[in-house]
């Protein structure tokens, strides 16, 4: 990643932890709202009735807020990425899916923080949302490729 973009990113790492959970709640809003078939993906999920929407909205803020404050020792992430591309294999989450979901992130840090999302910020937050994606994606394709082979069982493997 962008040295500048890491920079923005930790910096609005503390207004990302204060208003994550505004700003994923307007993200699902506008993802389901934009596309009504995602809700598909969350039928066996933290996310299967209204109060259980609230808590998974809470778990992707902390998250987002967790990737903020280490982008810049992403090991730190091992432990966490490895459990949600486990929880995105066991929806059947694939690399498409991540280009929607980012555009809505996006839109929902700028609908949420108003005029302290700058043209900079959106731009290094997209980075640093890409940047994830192609994390999970190399990761869920690995374990794509486990369960195709009969080395991975994803249905033993997560508990969400």
């Amino acid at each position: 990643m962008n040295p500048s973009s890491i920079g923005i990113i930790k910096s609005t790492a503390p207004l990302i932890k204060e208003k994550g959970f505004e700003i994923t709640m307007r993200m699902y809003e506008i993802a389901f709202s934009e596309r009504p078939e995602y809700r598909r993906f969350f039928v066996n999920t933290w996310m299967s009735a209204p109060e259980a929407a609230k808590s998974q909205a809470e778990r992707l803020a902390s998250a987002i807020y967790l990737y903020a404050a280490n982008i810049d020792n992403l090991g730190k992430l091992d432990g966490p990425v490895q459990h949600i591309a486990k929880a995105h294999v066991a929806t059947n989450i694939v690399a498409e899916n991540y280009v929607v979901i980012g555009e809505c992130l996006i839109a929902a840090i700028k609908d949420v923080l108003g005029d302290t999302a700058t043209p900079e910020v959106l731009a290094a937050w997209t980075e640093a949302y890409f940047n994830l994606a192609d994390i999970f994606i190399s990761v869920e394709k690995d374990l794509y490729k486990k369960e195709d082979e009969g080395l991975f069982d994803i249905k033993k493997a997560y508990v969400g």
